[in-house]
C-alpha cells in the first residue's frame, strides 16, 4: 500500500517543564506583594522556607515548589501558542499540595481579602493576569483544593488532559499553578509540565494506490469473462 508522504508530529510546546535547569528558565514565578513565601526550584525534599517536608521531585532531580513563613498569594506561569495545524492537545503535569490548616477553603489567589487555604491549576487566556481567577480569563480549572489537611507530605499525583476542545490553533495561552494560604503553611509542588500538540495528518493512501486497485479489479474482470467464454 502506497501511503501519502505527509505523517503526524507531537510537539512539545512547553520549555524547562521539569525545571532541570535548576532555575525557573521559561516560567514566569511572582508573588503577590507583602507574601511571605516564594516560588523556588528545588531538588531537596524540604519546602523553601518553611523547611516542611515534600516528596521532593517527582523525577530528575529538580522540582518547582512554594514555601513560606507567612500569608500570601503565588502563581507560576509559562505562554504557549497552539500551532495552526494542531489537530490534538494534551496538557499533563504532577502534582501535590500540602496543607497544614487543616481545612481547604478554595478562593481567590488573594491572601489579604478572606480566609483562603488551597492550590490552583488552570488553563488562561494569552494576557490574563497571572492572579486572576475571573471567569473571563479562566479558561478551565485542572485542580483546586489540597491533597491532604495535616501538612503532608503529600506524593504526586499525575494528571493529564485533552485540552483540544479549549483552545484555538493559532492563539496563545497560558500553564498556571497557583496557591493562597493565609491560615497556616502550604506548599504546591510541580514537576513534569507539559503541553504536547500533534500536528500533521494520518498517512492516507496516495492516488497511485487507488490507481493500482481500479487496475487489479480490472484485470480480475477480464479474466473472469475470458474464463467464462472458454
Amino acid at each position: 500500500m502506497a501511503l501519502a508522504t505527509v505523517a503526524q508530529a507531537d510537539i512539545q510546546l512547553l520549555t524547562n517543564g521539569g525545571f532541570e535547569t535548576g532555575d525557573f528558565t521559561g516560567w514566569n514565578a511572582q508573588a503577590a506583594p507583602g507574601s511571605g513565601g516564594a516560588w523556588a526550584v528545588s531538588s531537596t525534599t524540604l519546602a523553601p522556607i518553611s523547611g516542611e517536608l515534600t516528596a521532593g521531585p517527582a523525577s530528575g532531580s529538580f522540582y518547582a515548589v512554594t514555601g513560606q513563613a507567612g500569608p500570601g498569594a503565588y502563581a507560576l506561569t509559562q505562554s504557549f501558542t497552539v500551532a495552526p495545524g494542531a489537530t490534538d492537545v494534551v496538557l499533563s503535569f504532577d502534582l501535590f499540595a500540602n496543607d497544614f490548616a487543616g481545612t481547604i477553603i478554595p478562593g481567590p489567589l488573594n491572601y489579604t481579602d478572606s480566609d483562603v487555604q488551597f492550590a490552583t491549576a488552570d488553563l488562561l487566556t494569552g494576557t490574563a493576569d497571572p492572579f486572576s481567577t475571573a471567569p473571563a480569563d479562566v479558561i478551565q480549572n485542572f485542580y483546586t483544593g489540597a491533597d491532604n489537611t495535616d501538612g503532608g507530605p503529600a506524593p504526586y499525583t499525575h494528571y493529564s488532559f485533552d485540552i483540544t476542545n479549549w483552545v484555538v490553533a493559532g492563539d496563545t495561552y497560558q500553564i498556571r499553578f497557583g496557591d493562597a494560604d493565609n491560615l497556616s503553611f502550604f506548599s504546591e509542588g510541580v514537576d513534569n509540565v507539559s503541553v504536547v500538540e500533534t500536528t500533521g495528518a494520518a498517512a492516507t493512501p496516495e492516488p497511485s494506490y487507488y490507481l493500482l486497485i481500479l487496475l487489479g479489479i480490472g484485470g480480475m474482470i477480464a479474466w473472469k469473462r475470458r474464463y467464462a467464454k472458454a
